[in-house]
């Protein structure tokens, strides 16, 4: 096994937490006795943002011809993830068993602790890449994706308007399908 390999393997251990955490949120939604008022908003993300650690996690195989030696390109092969995970925990709610459940009113009470790991977890792929492949190797319009995008996400802890929620969540999107027709 290779030293990448191997660090590819923690990162997916540190990936399947954060999935593990989104499915078994829908799971315990699914069974629990209490009455849950579902929202589509919540939902959306929840599968964008399991979709997005999956595509983050396959994705670090561009990095397997590369030595990886350093210290700093260790941590940044593993740090994106574990922000990613962070907002796993944070958009899924704790389910009662009994009583009553509003996702959306969880959704909005928990925007800044979903939003900023999520953010954290855009900006620090872009530094991933600028580290492990080098900043001479990255082209500086490549970054602005991400900087925009981590700018938009941040910006959703401050604003409770379903609008400007789905308008950022489309964007994200698009931006998650394009490349797997690339």
């Amino acid at each position: 096994m290779t030293r990448f390999e191997f660090l590819m393997m923690i990162a997916a251990v540190i990936v399947a937490v954060g999935m593990t955490e989104i499915v078994g949120g829908w799971g315990r939604l699914l069974r629990t006795r209490a009455v849950v008022e579902t929202d589509w908003l919540h939902l959306c993300w929840t599968i964008l943002i399991l979709f997005s650690l999956l595509q983050y996690w396959i994705g670090m195989w561009s990095y397997h011809e590369l030595q990886i030696d350093r210290m700093d390109q260790i941590f940044f092969l593993i740090i994106p993830s574990l922000f990613g995970v962070l907002s796993t925990f944070a958009i899924t709610p704790d389910v009662p068993m009994a009583g009553e459940l509003d996702v959306r009113e969880y959704y909005w009470a928990k925007r800044t602790a979903i939003f900023l790991p999520l953010a954290a977890y855009v900006l620090t792929a872009l530094v991933a890449d600028l580290v492990i492949v080098g900043i001479e190797n990255v082209a500086l319009i490549e970054a602005i994706p991400y900087v925009v995008g981590a700018a938009m996400l941040s910006s959703l802890s401050f604003f409770k308007h379903t609008w400007i929620h789905a308008a950022v969540l489309s964007g994200w999107a698009v931006s998650l399908v394009i490349p797997l027709f690339a």
